[in-house]
């Protein structure tokens, strides 16, 4: 299933995006995703930042993007569940940069290898400040359904806080591994994974 989470963050990064023939007028929260979608595009086909002498130049610029969709804090709480109330402002603040970047790490040098597949926008609901927009995921051999759960900020963006792929959780997953190792060590322990995990 972790396959699937990883080619899940590679094609929403790298995909071309299209819209069934009945759904002609994206809403907000579509064109907030397609429009980070493009920005990754962008960036990884600027011959400018092309190549291994420009490869820290373009992971910044991805990097950069990508937080500006994805909320590591949102996805950092909901991933450590009843745990987190029992950390510190301090704990909070290196768990959300180290789980961003485990996000980043693991997922940046996938993206740039990416070869134009394509995500078909199925169907989306809003309620309140939270969205979900599920999609098909189209590639020369299988077809992969991926929800993508957004929730809104006062200044009207839509972040995304969770990927349901093939009908499992992203966040419930790490969640369910991340129970494990406090259950069965401690935060340390779980730190210090994190911490392995990036190196």
């Amino acid at each position: 299933m972790m396959k699937r989470f990883q080619m899940a963050f590679l094609i929403f990064f790298t995909v071309s995006v299209f819209l069934p023939a009945d759904n002609c007028f994206a809403s907000a929260v579509q064109d907030q995703l397609k429009g980070t979608i493009n920005k990754i595009i962008g960036i990884l086909k600027d011959p400018s930042l092309k190549g291994d002498a420009s490869i820290k130049q373009r992971r910044e610029n991805l990097r950069k993007a990508v937080s500006e969709r994805f909320s590591f804090e949102k996805m950092s709480q909901l991933c450590l569940g009843k745990h987190w109330k029992d950390r510190t402002d301090d704990e909070k603040k290196v768990f959300i940069e180290l789980f961003g970047r485990l996000l980043e790490e693991t997922y940046i040098s996938k993206i740039e290898g990416y070869t134009n597949e394509k995500v078909e926008y199925l169907k989306e609901s809003i309620t309140d400040k939270k969205a979900q927009v599920n999609t098909r995921i189209i590639t020369e051999k299988i077809e992969i359904p991926i929800d993508y759960r957004l929730y809104q900020e006062k200044d009207g963006s839509w972040m995304v806080y969770d990927l349901i792929i093939e009908g499992v959780s992203l966040v419930g997953n790490y969640r369910s591994q991340f129970d494990e190792i406090l259950q069965r060590d401690n935060y340390k322990k779980l730190i210090d994974e994190l911490k392995k995990k990036i190196e």
